[in-house]
């Protein structure tokens, strides 16, 4: 079942960014002769045939679910005239390459901030239950309690502060303990289970959301920190020195994305708010068919006043297609071998 979700959530971000074009083309002029989601020929099973169309465009489901298309007139021809993407202005043609990608990075903020704002906080820990005969319960320790400080150590990392109990076995330590938005101090003796510290208290990710101001800055936050970290791979991929990281396709993706839809509905969410914000930063790229390529295009234009030749367009765009794509199959060969090794 987690699959079915993977597909239905991966079709979602590519809706969202072909519907960032489409609102786009449409509010500067351009006609919009197809829009669809999948790749190929239309889906169609005997009589039924998965398109409709609307205010002059041809929506559509096609067979191969990878993908999906914002057909505007004359994109990819000579055609010139109204309602033609050729005859649009440069800074037309700059907010319809960047209205998508736009719509996934507004797409991954709006789901951190829910999660943020109306589930809770996974980034920080809590506790969520005690355990008998451990000296938590004794102490006053109590479910929801966040321990933010061992001794003279303060940090809302549970993965900093948990060493620091374990190595205390038998000896005395001060807690500071986040409790209703107001701290609390504890002493406590964690108990010596076979020399290691132990306070007798289960810990999970925290389920108090916060404020909508802290959810705002934690929401882009989090997406500048995937931004920064998303450069720092492809500049040392660039270089050669991605050593033994594996990068993953389509196949991997879903796989994952399965993966975390069986693990929770939080983690699932987690995991397409950032396939949204990676796909739209990976199509902001300078690659053409890529987005940034029309950017790169349009900007091109508006400097110099002359629009690239279609043909040279054309090619560059076809070029970095067999490019994108050949890396594409090699990724996917990649992950189906390590699908059937696993």
């Amino acid at each position: 079942m987690g699959y079915i979700y993977a597909l239905l959530g991966l079709a979602l971000i590519i809706l969202v960014h072909e519907w960032g074009h489409y609102l786009a083309a449409k509010k500067n002029g351009i006609v919009v002769e197809r829009f669809g989601i999948g790749m190929g020929p239309t889906i169609k099973i005997g009589k039924f045939e998965a398109h409709w169309y609307r205010d002059g465009t041809e929506f559509c489901w096609c067979w191969i679910p990878l993908g999906g298309f914002c057909q505007m007139k004359g994109e990819d021809d000579e055609k010139q005239g109204d309602g033609t993407y050729n005859s649009a202005s440069p800074l037309a043609k700059f907010w319809v390459a960047f209205s998508g990608p736009f719509a996934n990075f507004v797409t991954a903020f709006v789901i951190l901030f829910v999660i943020f704002s109306f589930i809770g906080n996974p980034l920080e820990t809590q506790v969520h239950g005690l355990m008998d005969g451990y000296p938590a319960a004794e102490a006053g320790i109590l479910p929801g309690d966040r321990i933010i400080g061992v001794n003279e150590t303060l940090s809302d990392e549970w993965s900093k502060l948990q060493p620091l109990i374990s190595e205390n076995a038998d000896e005395l330590i001060h807690l500071t303990i986040s409790r209703n938005g107001e701290d609390v101090n504890l002493d406590i003796i964690p108990k010596n289970d076979s020399g290691i510290g132990m306070l007798g208290i289960m810990i999970g990710p925290s389920n108090e959301p916060v404020g909508i101001l802290r959810a705002v800055k934690m929401s882009l936050d989090m997406m500048w920190n995937f931004f920064t970290e998303l450069l720092k791979f492809v500049g040392k991929a660039i270089t050669g020195q991605l050593g033994g990281v594996k990068v993953t396709g389509p196949v991997g993706i879903i796989k994952m994305a399965g993966e975390s839809a069986n693990s929770s509905s939080l983690a699932f969410l987690f995991f397409i708010a950032f396939l949204s914000l990676n796909l739209g930063m990976f199509n902001l790229f300078p690659i053409p068919p890529l987005d940034g390529g029309k950017i790169v295009f349009a900007f091109y234009e508006g400097v110099t006043k002359k629009r690239v030749s279609k043909k040279v367009e054309l090619a560059v765009s076809t070029v970095g297609f067999i490019l994108l794509i050949g890396m594409l199959l090699f990724v996917t060969y990649k992950d189906i071998v390590g699908l059937f090794a696993g």
